[in-house]
């Protein structure tokens, strides 16, 4: 048996820029699709925002009592699994239309991991947007609130009050609300697009040419 060495012809690179250019593309080309599954992302996290926020309000007004009840974080919770089965079937319905095109990609000379890369990139892009809509959404929410209760009580629940969830102090300042509202929309988006990207990734490319959607 030959012991020689096997020869490495070549390696194939997507750059990331290109990639994130190849994701814009096709959210362009595939806008109403992309803003619809965008749209899920905002409404689950302005809807956390203005939560946090409104509680860090009553408790200004209310005392140490208020804050955020059991039934709205179970509400909460089933409005962000809400939006991950939204952002899965999308994404699902974009793998399916998108099926000769990731076989041509394939034909080309793309490998797993660089379709793989595209969805989640994609993914990535609608999670940054909606997280970002849904921070200033659920921001407006408050102060929409604080001309009926007075804005210097808005600005105190957002600098002093903290609002306890699942025993851990949280302060709802914009700064802190900015974050955890692009975390989760990105984390949300992501584990939403993993098995659509996965499957993409996996499709056999003849087969893929020979799709009909």
């Amino acid at each position: 048996m030959s012991s020689a060495p096997r020869m490495e012809i070549g390696k194939i690179y997507m750059p990331f820029g290109e990639a994130v250019r190849i994701a814009l593309e096709d959210i362009r080309r595939r806008f109403v699709r992309a803003a619809i599954t965008t749209a899920s992302v905002v409404l689950g996290v302005a809807f956390m925002d203005a939560l946090l926020i409104l509680a860090a309000i009553a408790r200004v007004l209310g005392g140490e009592g208020a804050g955020v009840q059991a039934y709205q974080l179970w509400i909460l919770f089933i409005s962000l699994l809400v939006c991950v089965v939204g952002i899965m079937n999308s994404m699902l319905i974009a793998v399916a239309e998108r099926t000769r095109e990731i076989g041509t990609w394939k034909c080309l000379g793309a490998l797993d991991k660089h379709v793989l890369l595209l969805f989640l990139i994609e993914a990535l892009l609608i999670g940054v947007i909606g997280g970002l809509l849904g921070w200033v959404i659920g921001l407006l929410v408050a102060v929409i609130y604080g001309t009926q209760v007075g804005m210097s009580t808005v600005m105190s629940a957002l600098s002093t009050s903290s609002v306890t969830i699942a025993g851990l102090e949280f302060l709802p300042t914009a700064i802190s609300t900015f974050v955890l509202s692009i975390v989760l929309a990105v984390f949300l988006s992501l584990v939403a697009s993993l098995y659509p990207a996965y499957r993409a990734a996996k499709l056999n490319p003849a087969e893929a040419l020979r799709y009909e959607v």
